[in-house]
C-alpha cells in the first residue's frame, strides 16, 4: 500500500492499514462462509426466475459505463478537513467493494469446482461488477494521491466467518441499502449540482442499478433455501439482520456525517430515508420487516445516536454507565414490533 507524501507516492509497511481506515466495529470487513453447503443450492426451486436473472446479468448493462479514461479529479478545491472527509469515504467504499468482489469470486470458484457451472458463472457476474466498482474508486483515490494495494489488504485483515444464511441475509441488505444510498445521493446532487465536488458522483445512477440487481440475485439464492425464510428461524434472522444493518448504518452515517454535510445532505434525515426505503424493499425478500407506522423505531435512532456520542466522549468511571445506557437503547430497538410479509413464494 502506498500513499502520497510531499507530492510523491511513498511505500508504507505491509502491516499498515490504508489512511482513514482504523479497526473498529464499523470498519468494512472481509468474509468467508460455508462454501460446500452453498454448492448444494437447489436451483430447480426457482429455475425460471434464475434463468431470467442470469440473462439480465449476462447482458452487462454497465459494460461501457465505467470509462477508464474519464477524469476523476476533483472539480472543487476543498479545505484540508473536507479533503480528508472525501478521501475517508473513498477508502472505506473501495474496501467494501473489494470485499464483495473477493467473496463473490470465491463463491464462483467453489461452485465451478463443485460442477455447478451456471451458478459459478452467475456469481462471476457479481464479482465482475464489484471489481469494476472497486477499480473505479481506486482511480478516484489515485487522483487524490492515495494508492491502496488492494490484493494485499486481506492479508492484513482476518476474514470473518458467517454461516451461509447469515451471508445471504446480510448481502441482500448490503446491496439494497447500498442502492438506496447511491440513488438518494444521486437525486440530491442532480437537484444541487453545485454540491457535486467530484465527477465520481456523475457515475452513481447506473452504478446503483448494479447494487439493485445484486440484491435481486441474492434474494433468488435465498428462495432456493426456503428453510432460511420460514418459521421462527426466518423471523429471528429477519429481525437480527434488519436491526444490525440499520443500527450500523445509523452509527456509520453519524460517524461520517461530515461527508454528507459536504454534499449538502442532512445525515440524520438521510439515514432515516435510507432505512425506510430499505425496510420497505426488504418486504420482497424477508418474511418479516420492522413496523415503522408508530415512529418508535425511527425515534429511537436519535436516542441511540445521542447515547453513542455520549459514550464515545465519556472517560473514566462514567464510561461503563454511558455504555450501559447505549446497550439498553439498542436492545429496546431490537425488540420493537415487526410485520409479516408475503415474500416466501417458493418451497
Amino acid at each position: 500500500m502506498t500513499t502520497a507524501t510531499s507530492g510523491s507516492l511513498e511505500t508504507l509497511g505491509r502491516n499498515e492499514l490504508p489512511p482513514h481506515l482504523d479497526e473498529n466495529l464499523l470498519t468494512p470487513r472481509f468474509y468467508t462462509t460455508e462454501f460446500d453447503k452453498a454448492s448444494k443450492t437447489d436451483l430447480d426451486i426457482a429455475r425460471k426466475d434464475f434463468e431470467a436473472m442470469f440473462k439480465e446479468m449476462e447482458s452487462d448493462y454497465n459494460l461501457k459505463h465505467f470509462d477508464r479514461k474519464a477524469s476523476l479529479e476533483r472539480l472543487q478545491e476543498l479545505s484540508p478537513e473536507d479533503k480528508s472527509v472525501y478521501e475517508s469515504y473513498l477508502v472505506r467504499s473501495v474496501v467494501s467493494e473489494f470485499s464483495g468482489f473477493l467473496l463473490f469470486k470465491e463463491i464462483s470458484n467453489r461452485f465451478k469446482k463443485a460442477g455447478r457451472a451456471e451458478l459459478g458463472q452467475f456469481f462471476q457476474f457479481l464479482a465482475r461488477d464489484e471489481a469494476r466498482h472497486a477499480g473505479f474508486l481506486g482511480r478516484a483515490l489515485k487522483a487524490e494521491g492515495i494508492n491502496i494495494d488492494l490484493p494485499n489488504l486481506p492479508k492484513k485483515r482476518a476474514a470473518t466467518f458467517f454461516p451461509l444464511s447469515w451471508v445471504l441475509y446480510s448481502l441482500y441488505l448490503s446491496e439494497k441499502i447500498g442502492y438506496w444510498r447511491y440513488i438518494l445521493i444521486n437525486r440530491h446532487l442532480k437537484n444541487n449540482p453545485d454540491k457535486a465536488c467530484a465527477p465520481l458522483f456523475d457515475f452513481f445512477e447506473p452504478w446503483c442499478q448494479d447494487e439493485n440487481r445484486h440484491g435481486d440475485c441474492i434474494n433468488l439464492m435465498m428462495r432456493c433455501w426456503p428453510g432460511m425464510t420460514k418459521g421462527f428461524r426466518g423471523k429471528i434472522l429477519s429481525r437480527f439482520f434488519l436491526w444490525t444493518v440499520f443500527l450500523t448504518h445509523t452509527l456509520t452515517v453519524c460517524e461520517r456525517g461530515d461527508f454528507y454535510k459536504l454534499l449538502g445532505i442532512d445525515p440524520v434525515l438521510f439515514d432515516e430515508q435510507v432505512i425506510i426505503e430499505t425496510n420497505n424493499t426488504s418486504k420482497n425478500a424477508f418474511p418479516w420487516v420492522y413496523k415503522f407506522d408508530d415512529g418508535k423505531f425511527l425515534k429511537l435512532r436519535i436516542d441511540i445516536l445521542n447515547a453513542f456520542k455520549k459514550w464515545r466522549a465519556t472517560e473514566g468511571v462514567k464510561k461503563p454507565v454511558a455504555l450501559g445506557k447505549f446497550v439498553v437503547l439498542i436492545i429496546k430497538q431490537f425488540a420493537l414490533p415487526m410485520e409479516k410479509t408475503n415474500a416466501t413464494r417458493y418451497g
